[in-house]
């Protein structure tokens, strides 16, 4: 049986005697933090006839001048499309630094995207490694040293991993997006009946699919996990160590599903605390926003600089360095939130790996023990 408080004792020890674990655990709560970037826009407008509510008629859905839903679809375009003609011709100069700075913004994010990412599983490679050493040798690596074990390509693996485990949940996005699109279609035909059971059937579509997606998800990150280890502790492929991570998640389900469960109440219980701390570290924040503004300062002029020489008018040029020195000056200035969440991701990514390496020697000792009896 899984020794759970052998477990979680040992990789408290860890985390709090093994300093150089905190740099990747910091990396890893980075990486963790990402953000989700959304854009809703909607389009509305009065008609010149008053606010009169349209109507179903038979021949499908009716609007205030008889026109079809598709056709005032096309209309707002039409208006959209005349409106940014007219602002582009009222504000020329306004317009090209407002899509110059757009595409900065974007081609910005999706550089720190990649780097967020690499960084990610440069660092997870390392911890792992970097763990199961220290239980096999005592010894413990510097920087550099656990540098050179994540950058590897058991990191490529993990990425990999990572990518097929998420999978259904691409699947689920893909569903959605075809649902709205039935819905869409429906309501453009005109036909109520069928924008009725469009809405019912997708709703339900989408619902069963995800309550199934969800259950696979959990499924799928804990073989995930163990297949992470498979693959750097035992150089074996993507594809290989996922079906032999699975494998073992199978014969060991029961210990398993025990150290799932102990871990889910971890989380719950650092959530809590997280929010709790929350207050202290945010006053430490402040204080640490002096690096912040000392850190992004010569990025941000440098930018300011060149956006200058490049014929950008006014307070465009801070506009564009405010893209490159924000991030510079949040992550310096909230290094004490990361650094805290940091500490949590090294103590479940030790749990993890202490968890696999027990369970490799049950089943080692196991068999040993049935031929001696």
């Amino acid at each position: 049986m899984l020794d759970v408080k052998k477990i979680l004792k040992r990789s408290w020890h860890i985390l709090w005697n093994y300093r150089t674990l905190w740099v990747f655990g910091f990396i890893l709560a980075l990486a963790a933090g990402g953000n989700n970037f959304g854009n809703n826009s909607r389009y509305s407008a009065n008609d010149r006839q008053g606010d009169r509510t349209p109507e179903i008629h038979a021949d499908g859905w009716q609007g205030l001048e008889g026109d079809t839903a598709a056709e005032k679809i096309n209309d707002a375009f039409s208006r959209l499309g005349d409106g940014i003609a007219q602002l582009r011709a009222e504000y020329p100069v306004e317009f090209e630094m407002g899509i110059a700075l757009a595409i900065t913004f974007f081609v910005t994010i999706l550089i720190l995207s990649v780097l967020t990412a690499i960084l990610r599983y440069v660092a997870e490679t390392a911890t792992i490694r970097m763990v199961d050493e220290y239980e096999q040798t005592g010894v413990k690596v510097g920087f550099r040293q656990g540098w050179k074990y994540g950058w590897s390509r058991a990191s490529w693996r993990l990425f990999f991993i990572n990518f097929i485990a998420h999978l259904p949940a691409l699947f689920m996005f893909v569903l959605v997006v075809l649902v709205g699109w039935w819905i869409i279609s429906a309501a453009l035909g005109g036909v109520e009946s069928a924008l009725i059971s469009s809405l019912v059937a997708g709703i339900g579509l989408v619902f069963l699919f995800g309550f199934v997606t969800t259950i696979l998800m959990l499924l799928l990150y804990i073989v995930r996990d163990f297949a992470w280890r498979i693959s750097v502790l035992e150089d074996k492929g993507a594809l290989e160590s996922l079906r032999l991570a699975t494998a073992l998640v199978k014969r060991n389900w029961k210990n398993v599903g025990l150290m799932w469960l102990v871990v889910l109440g971890l989380k719950i219980g650092w959530t809590i605390a997280f929010f709790v701390l929350m207050f202290p570290l945010l006053a430490v924040s402040i204080l640490t926003a002096v690096g912040g503004l000392l850190a992004a300062i010569l990025p941000t002029l440098a930018v300011a600089g060149i956006a200058s020489l490049l014929s950008a008018p006014g307070y465009w040029p801070w506009a564009f360095a405010a893209i490159i020195g924000l991030p510079l000056f949040f992550v310096v200035t909230f290094s004490p939130i990361f650094l805290v969440g940091g500490w949590a991701e090294i103590y479940q990514s030790s749990t993890w790996t202490l968890t696999y390496r027990e369970l490799k020697a049950i089943e080692t000792v196991a068999p040993a023990v049935v031929e001696a009896g």
